[in-house]
C-alpha cells in the first residue's frame, strides 16, 4: 500500500512542530504516523483548494475543538458558546463538502462529527445538560463533570450490528472516553447513526450508502492510543486513504 498523506484540521493559526504534543491535532498525527501514514496539520481557515490539491491529500481527519456556530443550524447561541470560531467553521465546512464531493476518505472526531452533520443539513443539541438535565445519569464531559482525564474510558458505547464501524472494531460494544457537551439532534440525510450510549446520544455515524469511507465518532480515540479499538479505526482510515478500498 502506498503511504497516504492525511490532512488534520486544527484551530491553530500556524503549526510549530515542537508544540504538537500540546494539541489534539498533534496527538492524531502521532498515532497516524505510528500506524503508517504521513500527516499534514492544516492551519485554521486553510483554503479548500490548497488543502486538497496543492498538498495532495489522500484523506482528511476533522478534529475536535470548540462549538460549531449555532446560527449555522438554527440553534440557540447562548447554549453553544464554547470557543466558537467562525473562520474555522467556514473553512472546514467548505473543505468537508468539497472532500465529500470528491470522495476523499474522512474521519470526523467529536466536533468533526458535529460539523459534518451541520454541513449536510442536520442540527445539534446545543448543550446536553440543558437538554437532558444536570442530574442526567451519563456524564458526557468527563473532565468538566467528573474530573477524569481524557486517557480514561468512562462509558459504554453500543454499536449497531452490520455497520461498517462494528465490522472495523470487531465488537458489539466498546468503552470510550467522553469530552463533549453537545451532540447530534436531527441527523442529516446522508448519515446513519451506528452507535449510541444507553441514554440515546449518537456516538458514531457513517454514510447510509456506504459507498465511500466516511466515519464520525463522538469520542476521542487519539487520547486512547493504546487501545485496540483506536488502532483498528485509524488503520481502516489509513487503508481507505491509501487504496480507496475499505
Amino acid at each position: 500500500m502506498v503511504r497516504p498523506t492525511i490532512g488534520i484540521t486544527s484551530p491553530l493559526e500556524w503549526v510549530e512542530e515542537e508544540d504538537l504534543e500540546r494539541y489534539e491535532a498533534g496527538r492524531h498525527a502521532r498515532l497516524l504516523q505510528t500506524l503508517g501514514a504521513a500527516t499534514v496539520i492544516l492551519p485554521r481557515g486553510c483554503g479548500t483548494a490548497k488543502a486538497l490539491e496543492h498538498l495532495k491529500l489522500d484523506g482528511l481527519l476533522f478534529s475536535g475543538g470548540g462549538d460549531v456556530d449555532a446560527s449555522l443550524y438554527g440553534g440557540r447561541s447562548e447554549l453553544a458558546a464554547d470557543r466558537v470560531d467562525g473562520v474555522r467553521d467556514e473553512g472546514e465546512l467548505a473543505l468537508l463538502r468539497l472532500a465529500f464531493a470528491r470522495r476523499v476518505p474522512m474521519l470526523c472526531v467529536c466536533r468533526g462529527m458535529q460539523l459534518a452533520n451541520v454541513a449536510f443539513g442536520g442540527t445539534l443539541i446545543e448543550d446536553i445538560p440543558s437538554a437532558l438535565g444536570a442530574d442526567h445519569g451519563i456524564k458526557h464531559h468527563q473532565v468538566h463533570e467528573l474530573g477524569i482525564a481524557p486517557s480514561e474510558p468512562t462509558h459504554q458505547v453500543l454499536l449497531q450490528q452490520q455497520s461498517m464501524l462494528a465490522s472495523i472494531l470487531g465488537r458489539s460494544s466498546i468503552w470510550t472516553n467522553s469530552l463533549h457537551h453537545q451532540a447530534l439532534r436531527h441527523l442529516a440525510a446522508p448519515l446513519s447513526a451506528v452507535a449510541h450510549t444507553a441514554d440515546g446520544i449518537v456516538e458514531a455515524v457513517e454514510l447510509t450508502a456506504r459507498d465511500q469511507f466516511f466515519m464520525g465518532v463522538q469520542w476521542h480515540p487519539e487520547s486512547l492510543p493504546d487501545r485496540d479499538e483506536s488502532k483498528r479505526l485509524y488503520c481502516a482510515f489509513i487503508q481507505a486513504s491509501g487504496t480507496g478500498a475499505f
